[in-house]
């Protein structure tokens, strides 16, 4: 293990390639190929690099007892995961299926269990999704922050407007914990939780408008 702690980031660039590839290959054995049994071998190989991927960053913080920019990227590639990379890859998933067939010359497939919601039924999906991110936000800022403690600074705080501009503007956050490169993910993870919630808790207020035909991605 500490020949792959030195060597960190040729490994992580090494998992992200795997990432990629395995992804790639899943869908061509699977649609191309029709190789569906084959093509679950790659699609379990995708799991288990993930897992890889957790499992360095975790070996790497107890090797090293702090949190650093290369934990950084890995908590930003495993909370996309848990997050929307399970809703982005149906769409993949479905749109390479189609675009397969359309080359391949076969009738188009239709999906019924992936379809396009609209209206009220739109806005509660959208909800679910913001609400999952959002306690993920939370857990994963309680975990952090217990294992570095609040920020020294927050008996300074005096109004919560002012410190969330100095937080946005500064190099080098303080807040909320000790740890740098922990407030930098959690500035940057704020500011998307909040472009997020807009995006999302819109459509309650303006739905999105259905189609007149009942299509599927």
């Amino acid at each position: 293990m500490n020949f792959i702690l030195e060597n960190k980031w040729t490994f992580l660039i090494m998992a992200e390639a795997i990432f990629w590839i395995s992804i790639i290959c899943f869908l061509l054995l699977r649609y191309w190929f029709e190789f569906k049994k084959l093509s679950i071998a790659f699609f379990i190989l995708f799991i288990v690099n993930d897992l890889w991927i957790a499992t360095m960053g975790f070996f790497d913080y107890l090797n090293t007892g702090k949190f650093s920019n290369y934990q950084l990227i890995i908590v930003i590639i495993i909370v996309y995961a848990l997050t929307y990379g399970k809703t982005d890859f149906r769409k993949l998933d479905a749109f390479i299926q189609k675009k397969v067939a359309k080359w391949k010359g076969n009738p188009i497939p239709e999906l019924p269990n992936v379809k396009k919601l609209s209206g009220k039924e739109h806005a509660k999906m959208e909800r679910k999704h913001f609400s999952i991110h959002l306690l993920i936000y939370i857990v994963a800022h309680v975990v952090l922050v217990s294992i570095f403690g609040l920020s020294d600074q927050l008996t300074d705080i005096h109004s919560i407007w002012n410190t969330l501009v100095t937080w946005f503007e500064e190099k080098q956050p303080h807040f909320p914990s000790n740890n740098i490169a922990f407030n930098n993910l959690s500035r940057v993870w704020s500011l998307i939780l909040a472009i997020d919630a807009v995006i999302s808790l819109s459509y309650t207020f303006f739905p999105k408008k259905g189609t007149s035909k009942n299509t599927s991605y």
